[in-house]
């Protein structure tokens, strides 16, 4: 199941959105200083109340057309709110969510701003036409200071948002280093975009006789197969030994039986530090499942993906041989 247009929409301009918060949060400030004239405070503070209002139902859209846009392109999961920083080498990632704290940092204060507009807006129309404002004290004039220092801690919040915006759109010098390290290190690694040591598993040692079903795994049929060096200590419950690994592919059920339609295709290793790493891979995601991995039809995850944080937690809760 594909995101519907409107939704496709919404995400696709963001950028687009993003520039009516910040437009109107910019030139609020000046106007809500203007409203501290003597003459003309009571039209200029309800000027900025309007201004305010438009600026904060428009970072609205920007906040919820950025989350469905992190979704659709992998940076966030579909169930998340920010993306999650697993090492230090994932510097878009970090960049992105200093990016959306600082925006809802912004949605927040802005929230704040505008009650307190709203407060000096219903006072002045309350009051009668024929009341003035100019015997008050200057910070008490128009929208008061404490409300223009709100309203500058938001331009702040989103000025910040929206640098950290462009970086992730054009880059810069540490953007840009780490994306050539990336590349090299794709290039360098040949299971980058197939797990190929996976595909292979008919090569490797069966550790069960025929296949069995598997609640853990989508209620599927599994067959564990294992490498030479850790199919002993498999059988034997123990951990797999450096440089050994295990495949599982899976089969949807037909009947009480294993179909031909394959299902994912999950990998656990152990790296040569005794680590323990995990691939998910699924070549044909069917149309009913593909809202749960991103509007996706493929999936390739391996760790330290947080998408994998499932697999480790169980398996750590079931031993290391968990099945």
């Amino acid at each position: 199941m594909s995101a519907s247009p409107l939704l496709e929409f919404i995400a696709r301009e963001h950028p687009a959105f993003v520039h009516i918060p910040i437009g109107l949060v910019a030139v609020l400030p000046l106007a809500m200083l203007a409203s501290f004239h003597p003459r003309h405070g009571k039209i200029l503070a309800g000027t900025s109340f309007f201004l305010a209002v438009i600026g904060w139902l428009g970072s609205t859209i920007a906040l919820f057309s950025g989350l469905v846009w992190g979704r659709q392109i992998n940076l966030i999961s579909p169930s998340g709110f920010l993306p999650v920083v697993a090492n230090e080498k994932q510097v878009l990632q970090k960049i992105l969510q200093i990016h959306i704290l600082a925006a809802m940092a912004g949605f927040l204060i802005g929230g704040v701003c505008v009650f307190m507009l709203w407060r000096v807006w219903k006072r002045d129309f309350s009051a009668g036409a024929s009341q003035r404002t100019g015997g008050r004290r200057f910070w008490e004039r128009g929208v008061g200071a404490p409300a223009l220092l709100v309203g500058f801690l938001w331009l702040g919040c989103w000025a910040f948002s929206g640098k950290l915006g462009g970086v992730m759109v054009f880059g810069n010098e540490e953007t840009n280093k780490a994306a050539a390290e990336a590349d090299r290190a794709k290039r360098n690694d040949a299971e980058a975009e197939l797990p190929i040591r996976a595909l292979d598993y008919a090569s490797l040692e069966p550790a069960e006789a025929a296949p069995v079903r598997s609640k853990a795994h989508g209620d599927r049929w599994r067959r564990v197969w294992v490498s030479a060096s850790g199919i002993d200590a498999y059988k034997a419950g123990k951990p797999l030994p450096p440089g050994a690994y295990a495949v599982m592919p899976t089969f949807t059920d037909e009947k009480g039986k294993p179909s031909t339609e394959p299902g994912p295709l999950y990998m656990k290793e152990t790296k040569a530090d005794g680590t323990t790493a995990f691939a998910f891979y699924w070549a044909r995601v069917p149309a009913e499942l593909q809202k749960d991995f991103g509007n996706q039809d493929f999936a390739y995850w391996r760790s330290p993906d947080a998408k994998l944080a499932t697999c480790l937690g169980c398996h750590e809760k079931g031993g290391s041989a968990a099945k």
